[in-house]
C-alpha cells in the first residue's frame, strides 16, 4: 500500500472506534518508511510512536543495492524534537536485544499489557519443514511475504 492508502486505512479504522476517539494512543512501527508519518500524525494528545524495526529499509533478495538504501536513509522519517513537544507525542525506540537484563520488568509489562487487549492470533502466511529451511528464508528476503514464515521443528 502506499503512504496515501495507508493514511485512508488508519482514518478508517479511526472512525470505526466505538469513542470516535481524536487519534491512536500508541502505535507500534516495525516498518517505518512510507508509513511512519501517516502513523505518526493520527496519534492522539500524548500519543507513542513505538519504532521497533525497520522492515523498509531491510532490501529484498540476498544483496543489498546500496543506492536504493542510502536513497532511503537520506530520505527516512525524522522528527524534529520542538514539534513533538508542541504536538505533545512521543517517540521511543525500542531493541529487545539490549533488555536482557530486565526479563523480569519485561515480564510484568507484557503480562499487564496481555490482559488488557484482546489478541488475535497472527497471520501465518506460509509453514516450511526444519529441511526447507534455507528456501524459508530465500522466502523471507524475497519481499513477498505476508504474515508469519514458520519453519516447523519435528520432536522427534
Amino acid at each position: 500500500a502506499s503512504g496515501a492508502q495507508f493514511s485512508a486505512q488508519l482514518d478508517t479504522a479511526l472512525q470505526s472506534l466505538p469513542n470516535k476517539q481524536e487519534g491512536f494512543d500508541i502505535v507500534m512501527d516495525s516498518v517505518q518508511g512510507i508509513y511512519f508519518q501517516p502513523a505518526f500524525d493520527r496519534l492522539s494528545r500524548g500519543g507513542k510512536h513505538v519504532v521497533f524495526g525497520a522492515a523498509a529499509m531491510t532490501p529484498p533478495g540476498s544483496s543489498p543495492n546500496w543506492l536504493r538504501l542510502a536513497w532511503q536513509w537520506l530520505w527516512r522519517p525524522k522528527v524534529d524534537p520542538l514539534e513533538i513537544i508542541a504536538a505533545n507525542k512521543g517517540v521511543i525506540g525500542f531493541n529487545l536485544i539490549w533488555m536482557w537484563d530486565k526479563v523480569e520488568d519485561m515480564s510484568e509489562i507484557f503480562t499487564a499489557m496481555m490482559a488488557q487487549v484482546q489478541w488475535q492470533p497472527p497471520h501465518v502466511g506460509r509453514t516450511f519443514a526444519f529441511d526447507d529451511a534455507p528456501a524459508a528464508m530465500r522466502y523471507l528476503q524475497s519481499g513477498s511475504s505476508v504474515g508469519k514464515v514458520v519453519v516447523v521443528v519435528d520432536s522427534e
